[in-house]
C-alpha cells in the first residue's frame, strides 16, 4: 500500500479502544488578568488505556469548565474528570465519573520499540464514529518540541492526514497498539509528529504510581566540544568526547551533585556522551543526551555521572527531579486557575510569565517588549540578583487617581517602600508599611518612581469596582 494510503475498512477493535471526548475550556487574559476569553468547546478521539481510563493531549484540558465522553457505536455519553495532567509531555488521563462507563471497552497496550521504516497507522474518526485508518512510515526518530520549550522525542511520519475531523488528539498504532498520539501535522501538510511511545509509557508508568512526579531534569545547560580551540582551551584529550556544561542551575539536581561550569561530561549511565551531546540507544542510533535524561530515567533516580575537570576525571551522582513551572524565574505556563494580580491604585501588578508573553500574538518572540523578552531568554543565568520572580506594572487603570500614568506598561518593580521585590508576595507585604504617608514604589525604567496616598486607595478601588466591574484583589 503507497505511504499515506487510506483503508476503506477499520480494524474490529478499533471503536472498542477509542471514545470521543469533548471538553469546553475557558483561559484567562493575562494582559487583563481578571478577565475570561470566550469559552471554546474541542473534541479529539482518547484512548481507552488499562485502569479504566482515556488518554489524550494535555493541552486539550487546560482551562477546561467541562470534559465529556462518548462511546464511538452507541454515542453513549459520561462527564470525566481530569486524573493525571503533564503540560510538558502534553499527556492527560481522563476518567468517566461512572467507573462503569467503560465496562467492554478494550484498553490498548503500548506498541514495542518503533523505528525509521515502520509502517504506523493513524487513527481518523468521522463525526458518525466510523474509524478511518490512515498509515504512514517512520521517516525521523529524534527530539522535537512540545509545548513551552520542551524537547522530547518524537516520530515523523510521512503521511498529510487528509480527514482530521477538527479532532485535537488522534491515536497512532502500529498493528493493534498503540504506538503515539498526534503532536501536530507540519504546516506543508505532508508530515506528521508524534508523541512517541517511550514518553506516553513513561507518563503512564509514572501515573500508575498514584503520585505523579513528571519528568526529570538535571538542571544544566550545555554546548557541542567540536571547537578544536575550545578543546584546547579546557585541555579536552582528542580520545575523550562529552559536552561542555555552560551553565549549572542553582538548587537544581547538577548543582546538588557538585557539577560546575566548565566541567565536560563524557558519560552518563552506562551511556557515553559524543561531543554534539548524543548517545547510542537501540534500535535509533544516536539520540540527544536530553531524551536520556528526562525519559529512560525517572524522578529520583541517581544517574553516575563521568566528567573530565581540569584534566582530571570526576565521578558525580545525580539525583534527577522534576522542575516545577514556580521555580522558573519567567514561569513557563500557568493553567487551570486565574492568573495572581493586585490592583494598587490603579495598577495592575503580576508576575512575568510565558504566558503574559505569549499574548503578544504569533510572534510573540519579536513583538513582545525586548527588556521582558530578554528575563524570560536568560532566566537561568540570571539568578545572581535572588529575585524569584519578575514584577511588573502590566497595565494601568484609568481613574482620576492615575492622570498622567495612563500609558505606562510592563515596568519592572525593583522596590515597594524601600523593600526589595523579588515576588508578587513581597508587594503586599511592602504595602504594609508606606514611607513618609506614601507608597513609593521604584521602577527599572522610566519614570523610576511612582508615588500613592495610601488614604485615597479605598476611593479609588470603589471607582475602579463600580465603572469598570474588576475585581480588586485583597492586598493583604
Amino acid at each position: 500500500m503507497p505511504t499515506g494510503a487510506r483503508n476503506d475498512f477499520a480494524p474490529p477493535m478499533a471503536q472498542q479502544s477509542l471514545v470521543r471526548v469533548t471538553v469546553t475550556s475557558q483561559s484567562y487574559i493575562f494582559h487583563r488578568p481578571w478577565q475570561q476569553r470566550r469559552p471554546i468547546t474541542q473534541t479529539a478521539i482518547g484512548v481507552v488505556v488499562p485502569g479504566g481510563m482515556v488518554l489524550v493531549n494535555g493541552l486539550l484540558v487546560a482551562d477546561h469548565r467541562y470534559i465529556e465522553l462518548e462511546t464511538l457505536d452507541t454515542q453513549l455519553k459520561q462527564p470525566a474528570r481530569v486524573v493525571v495532567v503533564d503540560y510538558e509531555a502534553n499527556l492527560a488521563l481522563l476518567a468517566p465519573l461512572d467507573p462503569s462507563f467503560l465496562n467492554g471497552h478494550r484498553p490498548l497496550q503500548m506498541a514495542d520499540r518503533v523505528t525509521v521504516g515502520d509502517q504506523l497507522t493513524v487513527w481518523q474518526v468521522k463525526p458518525g464514529g466510523d474509524v478511518v485508518p490512515s498509515r504512514g512510515q517512520v521517516t525521523s526518530v529524534d527530539l522535537g518540541i512540545y509545548t513551552q520549550n520542551n524537547f522530547f522525542l518524537i516520530y515523523r511520519l510521512d503521511n498529510s492526514l487528509p480527514y482530521r475531523f477538527n479532532n485535537v488528539t488522534l491515536p497512532v498504532v502500529r498493528g493493534d497498539r498503540l504506538a503515539g498520539l498526534v503532536l501536530r501535522q507540519q504546516p506543508s501538510g505532508q508530515a506528521v509528529e508524534v508523541i512517541a511511545a517511550p514518553v506516553i509509557r513513561h507518563f503512564l508508568n509514572d501515573a500508575a504510581q498514584g503520585d505523579y512526579e513528571g519528568f526529570p531534569s538535571a538542571g544544566f545547560h550545555y554546548g557541542p566540544t567540536l571547537d578544536p580551540q575550545l578543546r584546547r582551551y579546557i585541555g579536552l584529550p582528542d580520545d575523550v568526547t562529552g559536552i561542555y556544561v555552560q551553565k549549572v542551575i542553582k538548587g537544581g539536581p547538577a548543582d546538588r551533585a557538585g557539577l560546575q561550569a566548565g566541567d565536560v561530561i563524557s558519560q552518563m549511565g552506562d551511556f557515553k556522551i559524543s561531543n554534539t551531546g548524543q548517545f547510542e540507544l537501540a534500535p535509533h542510533g544516536k539520540i540527544s543526551v536530553v531524551h536520556l535524561i528526562r525519559t529512560l530515567y525517572h524522578v529520583g533516580d541517581i544517574v553516575p555521572t563521568r566528567i573530565l575537570r581540569h584534566g582530571q576525571i570526576v565521578h558525580l551522582e545525580i539525583d534527577l527531579d522534576h522542575r516545577e513551572p514556580e521555580e522558573y524565574l519567567v514561569p513557563p505556563y500557568r493553567v487551570d486557575a486565574i492568573p495572581e494580580h493586585l490592583i494598587v491604585g490603579g495598577l495592575v501588578i503580576q508576575e512575568l510569565s510565558l504566558p503574559y508573553l505569549r499574548e503578544y500574538g504569533n510572534n510573540w518572540a519579536t513583538d513582545a517588549p525586548i527588556h521582558l523578552l530578554y528575563y524570560h531568554q536568560n532566566q537561568d543565568y540570571l539568578n545572581g540578583d535572588r529575585r524569584e520572580k519578575i514584577v511588573i506594572i502590566s497595565d494601568v487603570i484609568a481613574t482620576p487617581f492615575t492622570i498622567g500614568y495612563e500609558s505606562l506598561s510592563n515596568l519592572v518593580i525593583v522596590r515597594v517602600n524601600e523593600q526589595p521585590i523579588g515576588h508578587l508576595d513581597d508587594v503586599r507585604k511592602a504595602l504594609a508599611s508606606p514611607v513618609q504617608g506614601f507608597h513609593k514604589i521604584e521602577l527599572m525604567q522610566h519614570p523610576k518612581q511612582i508615588f500613592l496616598d495610601p488614604v485615597q486607595l479605598p476611593s479609588i478601588h470603589r471607582m475602579i469596582t463600580e465603572r469598570y466591574r474588576i475585581p480588586i484583589p485583597p492586598l493583604q
